[in-house]
């Protein structure tokens, strides 16, 4: 590899970790309070975040980089979409007594399955914006993969802290991931995203922080943490798949949908083809 072909490279893998360093960065900021931003009912610290992310997308649309935004649209969709549902599902899990039997378990049932469509929603976005290079699928959903887990076993409450202190902990993950394997052959892609989340379940799990079970809660409970780490699996390992499937529906789309050829206009004095009627 030439000496400007490795600098490409180099600055194509920083333009879309940028995103996910970022938000770390700040998330991790704000959970320590190091800006002194008014704290409440209102999530003046997320919505900073939120803040930096989108004159990070309007950057990239002036600038004319194509390349980075959907890392950047991600980031934004995790933090502003998936973190808050999920941060209510874990909550809600936490609730004692939760179970069938007691008539509770409505709220929780609910939120799981909001959390489901919204983790499928994140997955066609990441499959459609991946259709020109499927390999980079699973890289793309991988800021939405880790932090389902990073938040199920969030200690604590899950607060406004709380819940940035997990977002900075997923993006740095998947920022480090992401940063690496662009600069790696394009061979490990298509795998490197469901790696990386094997290896945040076994380091949550050795450090033991698994999901948290509410008191005396019910079958469930456990069921409904399972369903969705086993769905985040399930979506980051097929992501590539649903790339190559994005990007064959959209040529057929496009093949369905292209208007006929015009045809030529005969030459003054031509005869008409036989066959046909004026």
């Amino acid at each position: 590899m030439s000496t400007r072909s490795a600098r490409l490279a180099v600055n194509q893998a920083a333009g879309r970790s940028a995103p996910l360093f970022l938000t770390s960065a700040l998330s991790l900021t704000g959970a320590l309070d190091a800006l002194r931003l008014p704290t409440g009912a209102a999530p003046v610290r997320i919505g900073f975040v939120v803040l930096a992310l989108l004159i990070g997308i309007g950057l990239t649309v002036a600038m004319d980089r194509p390349g980075p935004r959907p890392y950047w649209q991600m980031t934004l969709l995790v933090t502003l979409v998936l973190m808050p549902v999920v941060a209510l599902q874990a909550s809600t899990s936490r609730v004692p007594f939760v179970a069938l039997s007691r008539g509770s378990a409505g709220p929780l049932l609910w939120l799981t399955l909001a959390t489901c469509i919204t983790l499928f929603g994140l997955w066609l976005f990441a499959a459609h914006q991946s259709d020109q290079a499927p390999e980079n699928g699973s890289l793309l959903f991988l800021p939405a993969a880790v932090l389902v887990p990073a938040i199920l076993g969030a200690p604590g409450s899950l607060d406004e802290t709380s819940a940035l202190s997990m977002l900075g902990e997923a993006c740095l993950v998947a920022g480090v991931w992401i940063f690496a394997l662009l600069l790696g052959p394009p061979s490990w892609r298509p795998v490197a995203g469901a790696i990386a989340l094997g290896a945040q379940f076994v380091v949550l799990w050795m450090i033991g922080r698994g999901p948290v079970i509410g008191h005396d809660g019910g079958t469930v409970v456990p069921a409904s943490a399972a369903l969705l780490l086993t769905l985040t699996t399930l979506l980051t390992v097929l992501t590539p798949l649903g790339a190559l499937f994005s990007r064959r529906f959209v040529q057929t789309i496009e093949e369905e949908t292209g208007g006929p050829r015009p045809a030529s206009a005969p030459a003054r004095g031509a005869r008409r083809p036989e066959g046909r009627e004026s």
